[in-house]
């Protein structure tokens, strides 16, 4: 999990014929390395809106990085395009609540989350620990966890090709599935410069440090989950998403379901992650933990080019070893309702 703290805000607009607030919020971030706080960002959106605008609530947190994602993610159902929500009434204030407990749970498991950041830049040492109590507890909830993530992929992957197939049959604008060209960054040619240049490739070559690791979660394959005990709604949900599927229902169906569904996933996601941690702060410096988890750790030094320096101090030469690969064009569920206002 991204630790970076920051400041969590909620922005708000009036309306100009009446000065009441509108359904409207935008849910951002300014980090605390930044420099910047919520009221320099509210100065910034102000600039070319004609509209007042104002902030809801901020606050100080954590992990502000990945809180931001998981509220994204968790109203992925009112989302009408970048970070803008509609939020009438009393959902802003569900809302917020639901950034508080979060928040909250970033602040109390903050201890695990840094050790397991801190573990896993270190080589393990090949030996065996026996859980406790406690961790065994964990490693249950995640194996539940992690099989209703499973369901909730497949579901969202259905949905995927259900939408992708109307998009193809539609020969105009289709609202729910986007075309994206992702540009290839330039790639250095470090086989062609090492042999053109080898006096060079000697002096810039430098020694590089890196952890390789994985970490597997024991009895995933065979573990039981009782989704409609345990998570009735996402149960509900996916049930209603294979009804849909099987009905051949509208595409605008389809694709407010995958909104809901992305909503469902989100405090999963999140629950996944710092079970995780706890698990891997537990593991300590061991490889394992007998039945629990395998994490395996082990430090690695190569010779690598310093690019840094090349690019830096060659720039010439680095063009000229450099070429830029194709743009990939991919298809891309929407996210957002895009400007359409949820139930319409």
């Amino acid at each position: 999990m991204n630790l970076t703290p920051g400041e969590l805000y909620f922005i708000g607009e009036d309306d100009p014929a009446d000065g009441t607030r509108t359904s409207l919020v935008k849910i951002g971030i300014v980090k605390e390395s930044q420099g910047r706080t919520a009221e320099t960002r509210l100065e910034e959106h102000q600039t070319g809106n004609p509209r007042r605008l104002r902030l809801l609530h901020t606050q100080e947190t954590p992990a502000v990085v990945r809180i931001e994602r998981f509220l994204h993610a968790e109203l992925a159902a009112c989302r009408l395009g970048g970070e803008w929500f509609h939020l009438p009434g009393a959902e802003l204030e569900v809302a917020i609540e639901s950034a508080l407990i979060r928040i909250e749970e970033a602040g109390a498991n903050l201890s695990l989350l840094q050790a397991a950041k801190s573990f896993g830049e270190r080589a393990s040492n090949g030996q065996r620990l026996t859980p406790d109590a406690a961790t065994l507890e964990k490693h249950c909830r995640l194996l539940d966890v992690r099989k209703q993530q499973g369901q909730a992929e497949g579901s969202e992957q259905q949905i995927k090709i259900a939408l992708l197939e109307a998009a193809k049959d539609t020969k105009e604008g289709f609202p729910y599935v986007s075309e994206l060209i992702r540009a290839r960054s330039k790639v250095f040619d470090r086989n062609a410069f090492t042999k053109a240049h080898p006096d060079l490739a000697k002096r810039y070559t430098v020694e590089k440090r890196t952890v390789e690791k994985r970490f597997i979660l024991e009895g995933l394959r065979s573990h039981e989950s009782d989704i409609r005990e345990d998570n009735p709604a996402l149960f509900e949900h996916l049930a209603a998403i294979l009804e849909s599927l099987e009905a051949g229902n509208p595409a605008s169906e389809l694709h407010r379901q995958y909104l809901k569904l992305l909503a469902l996933r989100a405090p999963l996601d999140w629950e996944a992650e710092l079970l995780q941690a706890g698990l891997q702060a537990a593991c300590q410096e061991f490889n394992e933990v007998a039945g629990v988890c395998n994490w395996k750790r082990r430090e690695v030094t190569d010779c690598v080019l310093d690019m840094t320096a090349i690019k830096g101090e060659l720039p010439d030469i680095h063009e000229e070893f450099s070429s830029t690969g194709r743009a990939v064009c991919v298809s891309v569920v929407a996210k957002d309702l895009g400007n359409r206002l949820p139930r319409e």
